[in-house]
């Protein structure tokens, strides 16, 4: 084996051909260059429509008017103290228990307070009451209403064997409450 060895850089120069060196042609890229130049546009279409809705400001539907007047089903006490008082006659007549009686005033309460609030209380307990801010405008009525509530519960959930205002308040009392707040609430 013989073995040249290449030592100097005209040695190394001799070595490579440039006699057929051949540019390479131009490289089409063009075709990707379009693909990326209209993704970019299509994205900043979409961030600029994203930015325009999220943009605005939040739409809530109109309230439907309050109904008010004499007509309204809360206009007049008339009705509610009628209410009141069928319960207390149907606990005289044995119609309904005790508790019963004082689980439908607290839910004509309730009802009350829905009607001239416009805010459904129907399912709200005396905690989810303590919770809530009241509204501006029936802040008084709202605070009577959390404490004909709480005067109901005692005798509504307690037991009358441990719990002197469970025993002691009757259904009257309980009609009291409620009739007042009727009677007290500012519209």
């Amino acid at each position: 084996m013989n073995r040249i060895p290449i030592t100097t850089a005209a040695d190394i120069t001799m070595a490579i051909k440039l006699d057929d060196l051949n540019p390479v042609g131009e490289l089409d890229q063009s075709g990707m260059l379009t693909a990326m130049l209209a993704g970019c546009v299509a994205i900043a279409c979409l961030l600029i429509v994203l930015i325009i809705v999220l943009s605005r400001p939040r739409t809530t539907p109109p309230r439907a008017p309050r109904p008010k007047g004499a007509h309204h089903p809360t206009g007049g006490t008339r009705v509610w103290h009628q209410r009141i008082d069928a319960v207390v006659q149907r606990y005289h007549a044995q119609d309904i228990t005790r508790d019963q009686a004082f689980t439908e005033l607290a839910a004509i309460a309730r009802e009350y307070a829905s009607g001239v609030s416009g805010t459904v209380m129907a399912t709200q307990t005396l905690s989810d009451l303590n919770r809530a801010t009241p509204p501006t405008s029936g802040k008084e009525g709202f605070t009577l209403l959390r404490q004909t509530i709480a005067a109901l519960y005692p005798p509504q959930f307690a037991d009358e064997r441990y719990n002197d205002a469970a025993r002691t308040t009757s259904v009257e009392q309980g009609a009291e409450w409620v009739s007042a707040l009727v009677e007290r609430w500012r519209r």
